[in-house]
């Protein structure tokens, strides 16, 4: 079975002929579709480097080794060549950044195929507004990695950025500038990291680096001599004057310390596990810009401070909710609203600035009506979502976890003022709500979407009015462990697509873009195939990669218990 796309990500570059680029990650993996035709574009890491590096085998273990590769003997009984140890060394300027390991010789002579993961699962997708950069995050080793996406839809590693964050990343934005990417980890705080910089230069040892490269004497001349921290007066007794004495006595060069503009600065923190970062530009009351970093985290707390360099001044709070939250979405065409979710059973729609809370909207009667109507995939429904019986009402909904919320905005020729829709998804639910958000502040239920299978991840297509989202083909529907049985369900598709009908204000599939996008997934799957896929999540590691909100719950709880 095909590794469901855990992201799913649009990027649309300024004076591009076609209308942007799909990324979507699948497991260590990260594909580049064409968002006009749905066309393959790329694999980073390449494919074919990954099977090459995978049939000589890996090993990574505490120390890296190498062994040299053989030249077709004419004896057989010639000795192999002897394995070297290495240090690890990564090229920043190479496609992937994965280090190719050749693992010990077998008994019979032969490589084995240990078939290790090249990179951890892929968590976070973020992208410039120009589209030029797109920001790939993977929560196992922490490393977040910066690509440039060339308008082929081919991505080259520009950073790499592993022992920068201190916790997991578990949210990624960048600020309005696309100059500044913030992080948000699960210790509950802010991050900010430069977009772009330089580099770590070289560690030095008498002159050498880590590549065995002699520097210049005028480089040396500027280093500093070794100088011990500790003089005779902290020093009293005889052991610890004897190894003074001796340190005094050095003469090597003290190690160059890495230098680098690619340092993490802290901006702000919660006393609870952070969630969700959104960063909104908005006027003052001087009437000039400011831009304001809105957080939100496991104990229910929206928490709205000024931007950078200001993070740390508290401007106020939006309280209301009583569960974790997991989402925030603000519409650019409105700036002053927030649109929150996360355990509760309902959305809340903000005035962010005042703090003050507009509307609450029903989402756990929604599910349960979706649940309970037997409805084929792509088939609509709409008005009030509430399931009766002869007696009273029956509310069977599962426990209610926002997963994503997306802010389309629509424009008409009739109309001067965009029609917003609002897509709302939930975990282990294969369906996507849509709400419209109107110019009097308020936000009304439009239409539930039944899709095919659990909706994992969403991204919208302005340009097109299309939302393309990424499916659970693992799983059984309204499960979030149930895995699906295969022998008894056709192939599903992993990716959808859906239109808004301006004329008829509905939403309808994309047939066109759908068919297009599910032969280039079948054909990045098919391809996939052919590589040991050691680096795909599975079992237990696969349900908390696509489905770890709802293990922020907490116990005791109202909606702890299923119904």
């Amino acid at each position: 079975m095909s590794h469901p796309y855990q992201c799913v990500l649009h990027c649309h570059q300024a004076g591009q002929v076609e209308s942007g680029i799909l990324v979507f990650a699948s497991g260590p993996y990260i594909h580049t579709l064409s968002a006009q035709n749905g066309r393959y574009l790329s694999t980073w890491p390449s494919l074919e480097n990954t099977t090459q590096t995978r049939s000589t085998g890996q090993n990574n273990g505490n120390g890296l080794e190498v062994a040299q590769l053989k030249s077709s003997p004419q004896d057989d009984s010639e000795r192999p060549s002897k394995r070297q140890k290495l240090s690890p060394a990564r090229d920043e300027s190479c496609s992937s950044s994965a280090e190719i390991v050749v693992a010990r010789d077998s008994d019979n002579g032969e490589s084995s195929n240990s078939q290790q993961p090249l990179n951890p699962p892929v968590i976070k997708l973020a992208g410039t507004s120009a589209g030029q950069h797109v920001i790939a995050v993977t929560g196992e080793d922490k490393c977040i990695r910066v690509f440039d996406l060339a308008a082929t839809g081919i991505l080259t590693q520009l950073s790499e950025r592993q022992d920068t964050m201190p916790k997991r990343p578990c949210a990624i934005i960048l600020t309005p500038d696309d100059s500044t990417i913030l992080c948000a980890d699960k210790f509950g705080d802010v991050y900010s990291l430069p977009l772009v910089g330089q580099v770590f230069e070289t560690a030095t040892f008498n002159g050498i680096d880590a590549n065995n490269t002699s520097r210049t004497s005028d480089q040396k001349h500027k280093q500093k001599p070794f100088a011990p921290s500790a003089t005779s007066l902290t020093v009293h007794t005889k052991g610890n004057r004897e190894a003074l004495r001796q340190q005094q006595n050095i003469k090597n060069l003290k190690a160059e310390k890495k230098v680098s503009n690619l340092d993490h600065k802290l901006l702000l923190g919660h006393v609870s596990l952070l969630t969700d970062v959104a960063c909104v530009t908005l006027a003052s009351p001087s009437h000039k810009p400011r831009n304001y970093i809105l957080s939100s985290d496991r104990d229910e707390h929206i928490r709205i401070s000024r931007g950078v360099p200001q993070a740390h001044i508290i401007e106020g709070y939006c309280l209301g909710h009583t569960e974790f939250i997991t989402k925030l979405c603000v519409p650019t065409v409105y700036p002053h609203l927030l649109i929150s979710g996360g355990g509760d059973d309902y959305l809340i729609l903000w005035d962010w600035p005042a703090g003050r809370m507009l509307q609450q909207l029903d989402l756990k009667s929604l599910v349960a009506n979706l649940r309970n109507t037997k409805l084929g995939a792509g088939k609509l429904f709409k008005g009030s979502a509430k399931v009766k019986d002869a007696e009273t009402e029956v509310d069977i909904a599962p426990r209610i976890c926002v997963s994503n919320i997306q802010a389309l905005e629509i424009y008409t020729e009739l109309s001067g003022h965009p029609r917003v829709e609002i897509i709302v998804t939930c975990e282990g639910v294969p369906a996507l709500f849509t709400f419209t958000l109107g110019m009097n502040a308020q936000m009304q239920f439009s239409a539930s979407i039944h899709t095919e299978s659990n909706v994992i991840d969403v991204t919208i297509l302005p340009n097109q009015s299309s939302v393309i989202y990424s499916m659970d083909t693992c799983h059984q529907a309204f499960s979030t462990d149930a895995s699906a049985d295969t022998g008894k369900q056709g192939p599903r598709s992993l990716v959808g697509s859906l239109i808004y009908d301006t004329d008829s204000k509905t939403w309808e599939e994309n047939q066109a873009l759908q068919a297009n996008l599910v032969a280039a997934t079948r054909e990045c799957a098919d391809s996939q195939l052919h590589v040991p896929q050691a680096g795909a999540a599975k079992g237990k590691s696969l349900r908390e990669l696509l489905y770890g909100l709802e293990s922020l719950r907490k116990r005791g709880s109202e909606n702890e218990t299923d119904v």
